[in-house]
């Protein structure tokens, strides 16, 4: 099938910018104590969604996919801040300046008239289709900002790392008629692993996993504990986009790479080392900050422990309901691995943001803090999608780095008929401490002018 990719990257900007706007919104209503105002910020934002909806459609008819609409949050629903300190914003702490009203810019509406028109070759023998004016609103808002830079496009320019960035936003995933070869990039259903294995994977070992619910990923006992010890939550990573996000920590322990690496950036070659999971820290007052993920001790030759350094390992929130495919899929993992999940309510993906604001900033103000005043360094064990998300880090060199960013990805591997994943490490981001903490915490305001004239209108209504 031909994709426009000109077409493609455009809405999946498109389709950034309204979710930028759209979280903007819903935290304006979090702090407006007037329940007619909050009212119309939450209509404001759920307007949004629904505009990110039909964007997202637009891709999946660029793919030449059925679309669905994914369900819109209910105005009611209002986000909940995180409460650090009186220094953490409202306002998302990966965004970037966003005018709340902007006015179609004649050049990009002109663009986007052009790309309405742009004919799209589907499979199957189906004939070309254009796509619709229904596609965006006549009066759907073109902002004149362009598309902010990730934070790996910026580091590239500064390290001159090579990365692989996607773009575009879409949930449909499209099974193959075949009833012998499925690829993982073609599921109509949510579930990228469960209990440590493909979905598809018919081995006996795969089934004993599941019967019994176990984990493959050297947890702390050898059942899955997620989410309930008795019930466990077994997915390991959701399928997003076409690609595999890590949901649960323990799946980053595979082979124990993460230790081996983070080894490499606390200690000097050669030195001897075990380590420690879950290990309570605690601040001057006997207060627990919580638990570090892994611990790597190093010893002289004498076995006398001369250094440690504390792995964090940061996954990706779930938003909407991953339980019900899962249970779905457990009732008969043979006969459902090819499950149609997609025009099911309250379809499960990864969040970032809260993942972001209720675990990794938390852990950094408070484990962080603690490891900082001790001069010990820290690595971070984070998927790359997750990374991409975050606000613009100041890269340094390895020596000068108090916090090294260990980004991984699960890569398909595919042995005859038997598809599996497995934890690869990609790039490295060195920062300092205070740099990042500084960073991660920081909010981006919009122009004061376009909030003074948004209040009169919102008075009105």
């Amino acid at each position: 099938m031909f994709i426009n990719k000109d077409l493609l990257d455009f809405f999946g900007s498109m389709a950034e910018i309204k979710k930028q706007k759209r979280d903007v919104f819903n935290a304006l209503a979090a702090d407006v104590d007037d329940p007619e105002i909050r009212e119309t910020l939450l209509q404001i934002g759920l307007n949004q969604q629904q505009q990110i909806d039909q964007l997202s459609q637009s891709i999946d008819l660029v793919n030449g996919r059925p679309s669905f609409t994914l369900t819109p949050p209910a105005p009611s629903s209002v986000p909940s801040d995180l409460s650090l300190s009186s220094e953490v914003e409202t306002v998302d702490d990966n965004e970037l300046p966003v005018a709340l009203v902007s006015q179609p810019d004649v050049e990009e509406t002109e663009t986007f008239r052009q790309l309405e028109e742009t004919s799209i070759e589907a499979d199957g023998g189906r004939s070309t289709a254009s796509l619709q004016e229904k596609t965006t609103s006549k009066d759907e808002e073109i902002p004149q900002e362009s598309e902010p830079e990730s934070q790996l496009s910026l580091i590239q320019h500064s390290q001159g790392l090579s990365l692989q960035i996607d773009h575009g936003y879409s949930n449909t995933l499209q099974p193959t008629p075949s009833q012998t070869l499925y690829s993982m990039n073609n599921f109509k259903h949510p579930l990228a692993e469960v209990f440590g294995f493909t979905t598809t994977d018919p081995s006996a070992k795969a089934q004993r996993y599941r019967s019994h619910r176990q984990c493959p990923f050297n947890n702390r006992v050898p059942n899955c504990t997620k989410g309930h010890p008795k019930n466990p939550l077994g997915v390991c990573s959701l399928l997003h986009q076409d690609k595999p996000v890590i949901t649960c920590p323990v799946r980053f322990r595979e082979e124990w790479l993460i230790t081996d690496d983070a080894a490499s950036f606390f200690f000097e070659e050669g030195v001897r080392w075990s380590s420690l999971t879950e290990v309570e820290l605690k601040d001057a007052y006997g207060r627990s900050a919580g638990d570090i993920d892994v611990v790597l001790i190093a010893y002289d030759q004498h076995g006398k422990m001369v250094d440690f350094g504390a792995i964090e390992v940061q996954t990706a929130f779930i938003s909407g309901d991953a339980r019900d495919p899962f249970d779905f899929y457990m009732k008969d993992p043979l006969g459902n691995s090819l499950m149609d999940w997609s025009a099911q309510s309250n379809y499960p993906q990864p969040d970032y943001v809260s993942a972001q604001r209720e675990s990794l900033v938390p852990q950094l103000i408070f484990k962080g803090s603690i490891l900082h005043s001790w001069h010990k360094k820290m690595a971070v064990a984070i998927n790359r999608s997750y990374f991409e998300t975050l606000p613009n880090l100041v890269p340094v060199q390895k020596e000068e780095a108090e916090i090294a960013w260990f980004i991984y990805d699960l890569e398909l591997v595919v042995n005859g008929e038997k598809e599996s994943y497995e934890l690869r490490r990609g790039d490295v981001v060195y920062t300092k401490y205070q740099q990042t903490l500084s960073a991660l915490t920081a909010s981006y305001p919009d122009n004061i002018d376009h909030f003074m004239k948004l209040l009169p209108e919102l008075a009105d209504k």
